[in-house]
């Protein structure tokens, strides 16, 4: 489970340190983030302590979010939004990253309409941040709104022109929405800012057999198995490749 906005900073979090100074209470909440993500009930228990010992907002985002690792995503999105609301206004950026979290959360159980509201409230605090955008482009594919979710990821990369998985996700948006010729130009521009990643790979492989090109789409395939066997993109490329070789005996 990959939390994009996990490791919040510090002193964002916590501008008045309280019996310590600032780099001993990152080091604490960077320590407490860390064990709750590998053992979600003592990342609970550590950041229970740590809040009793005045660990504040630092301390509650711990506890949320070993909750989040422990499996319970309704319990922490609803502590993440209890938290931003006790968060000083004026703190734009953090309110934003912790709405996201806790969107990401909801998007997990399936709650897409909330999910989206989250993020879209998040987009209003922090608008210059890209990575909003992409969150709540996958929101909208979710719901099978893609004009939406291609605006999102328009602005993404505007925002940031080396954004690579915006380009990924505007690849399979325009895949879905037959916009063949645009999604290869999109997957060209990820595979050269990411070169050799496994699902960007796996999607080209995809494409070139949209377009006919089925040698080129089994040797990305292949090369997919190749790098990474034991990986869920060379899971799935084994699978089209046994696709693609029943396809070719029903044409033969």
């Amino acid at each position: 489970m990959l939390w994009r906005w996990l490791f919040l900073t510090w002193f964002i979090l916590n501008p008045i340190a309280v019996h310590s100074s600032e780099s001993e209470q990152s080091i604490k909440y960077d320590a407490c983030l860390r064990l709750a993500e590998t053992n979600p009930i003592k990342g609970y228990k550590k950041g229970l302590e740590w809040y009793a010992a005045n660990g504040g907002v630092a301390a509650r985002h711990c506890m949320a979010v070993s909750i989040l690792f422990g499996g319970d995503n309704l319990n922490g999105a609803s502590r993440l939004e209890v938290l931003e609301r006790d968060i000083p206004k004026e703190k734009t950026v953090l309110r934003s990253q912790i709405l996201a979290q806790a969107g990401q959360a909801l998007l997990m159980e399936g709650l897409v309409d909330r999910s989206s509201q989250l993020l879209t409230k998040a987009i209003h605090l922090n608008p210059e941040n890209p990575e909003l955008y992409l969150d709540r482009a996958t929101v909208r594919i979710d719901q099978l709104k893609y004009t939406q979710a291609l605006n999102d990821l328009n602005q993404a990369i505007t925002l940031d022109p080396n954004f690579g998985d915006a380009y990924l996700y505007r690849a399979y948006v325009k895949r879905d929405i037959k916009d063949i010729a645009g999604a290869v130009t999109d997957i060209k521009q990820v595979l050269e800012l990411l070169p050799g990643l496994p699902v960007a790979v796996l999607e080209r492989g995809s494409l070139k057999e949209l377009i006919g090109d089925k040698n080129g789409a089994r040797k990305d395939w292949e090369t997919i198995i190749k790098q990474a066997p034991s990986s869920e993109e060379a899971k799935a490329a084994r699978k089209k490749i046994i696709g693609l070789d029943e396809k070719n005996l029903i044409i033969r």
